[in-house]
């Protein structure tokens, strides 16, 4: 079977090489995208994917220099925005971090699906708490709140972190 079809397989069958069968995965279309990318260095689309393969492999830095490119797409630029910033936060630089989800935010000129919104400020919350700064932490939080009181675990983290008492 083809490699997606054996994943598929160890998917059903709680297979416990498939975390295994995943990387190998990834590390493959790592480096289709490589070739891809040498052969076609100016596509955009390109670069983004690699970037994107490179970050779930936690190659942090190139993917970091692939999404500096790909921010120049403009059907890209959110999205590499948004992953920039995981990339930083990773790496615990959590100003650049928060620099690119704030670009994220502000890319589309207000005109973003509360989805998107939220997820961005979903990641500036866990950005400002791991950065040591809960009452933004906490604030961020209660912006999710407002809109989506179930969103992923933000209610739990803002009653931790308020509990906890803010710095």
């Amino acid at each position: 079977p083809s490699p997606d079809g054996e994943i598929e397989e160890a998917t059903r069958s709680s297979d416990p090489k498939l975390s295994e069968l995943k990387l190998n995965r990834t590390k493959f279309v790592v480096q289709s995208y490589l070739r891809r990318v040498s052969d076609r260095p100016t596509d955009m689309g390109l670069r983004f994917e690699l970037g994107r393969g490179l970050y779930q492999l936690g190659e942090n830095d190139k993917a970091i220099a692939e999404f500096q490119q790909s921010v120049k797409d403009p059907k890209r630029k959110r999205e590499s925005h948004i992953l920039l910033g995981m990339a930083f936060q990773r790496k615990r630089l959590f100003d650049m971090a928060d620099t690119q989800y704030a670009k994220a935010e502000e890319e589309a000129g207000g005109v973003l699906s509360q989805a998107t919104l939220l997820s961005i400020w979903y990641n500036r919350m866990l950005c400002n708490a791991e950065a040591g700064k809960k009452d933004a932490a906490i604030a961020l939080g209660k912006k999710i709140m407002e809109q989506d009181i179930s969103y992923r675990d933000t209610s739990a983290k803002v009653e931790e972190w308020s509990a906890n008492g803010a710095s």
